[in-house]
């Protein structure tokens, strides 16, 4: 059991009063620091600026030449001119005059007028014929024989007149002579017609025109 006595409520006092005066001591230190410049503020620093117009660049007018520079221009002065009184003839007229015909002729004995030139005829060109182009022998063959006349022994030779047109293509085909045959007149024509070809025709003036050409196809029995 502990008793309290008025010296222990004293020390106790003094105690306190110790501890707080050394607080205050400190707190005093800490608010003198942070006002001594233990916190330190930064201040931004502004640049300096301000609004610069650059001066307008200088310009230099051309110079005008002085009129005492140049050579002064010569004025041009018209020419004096004295009028005249004009001519007055009143006995001038116009008279017409009839000229005599002009003699023609050839030029010679005396004659004014040179003869007059001849026509100079143009150059002929030799006509030709309708050409065949390739051999006419070969525009038939023995296949070309035809059956019923090969069956019943016909032959005989089929004389042909063709028409030739201007691109040079037969037009035309008639027999002029019969075989004997009026199967193998019309295999010849049909054979002819349709293989033959030809050079065209041409005229005096080397025109194409249309030719003729004749011949003869001798049908034989292949042996």
């Amino acid at each position: 059991m502990a008793y309290v006595t008025p010296d222990t409520n004293r020390r106790r006092i003094v105690a306190l009063g110790a501890v707080g005066a050394v607080h205050g001591v400190m707190a005093l230190a800490i608010l003198t620091g942070f006002a001594g410049g233990v916190i330190r503020i930064i201040e931004r620093q502004h640049l300096p600026a301000w609004n610069f117009v650059p001066p307008r660049p200088k310009i230099t007018p051309e110079p005008v030449p002085s009129p005492a520079a140049h050579p002064r221009a010569t004025e041009a002065k018209p020419d004096v001119i004295t009028p005249r009184d004009p001519l007055i003839d009143s006995e001038f007229k116009i008279t017409p005059t009839t000229l005599p015909p002009i003699p023609g002729g050839d030029g010679l004995g005396g004659d004014l007028l040179p003869p007059l030139p001849t026509a100079t005829p143009s150059p002929s060109f030799a006509p030709r014929a309708a050409k065949p182009l390739g051999a006419p022998g070969k525009w038939v063959s023995d296949s070309d024989y035809p059956a019923g006349a090969l069956h019943r022994g016909q032959q005989g030779a089929s004389a042909f007149e063709l028409t030739i047109g201007p691109d040079g293509r037969v037009r035309d085909c008639r027999i002029t002579r019969s075989s004997g045959s009026a199967e193998l007149d019309a295999a010849t024509c049909a054979k002819v017609g349709e293989r033959a070809s030809f050079t065209p025709a041409r005229d005096a003036h080397g025109d194409l025109v249309a030719g003729s050409f004749s011949g003869v196809i001798r049908w034989r029995i292949p042996e």
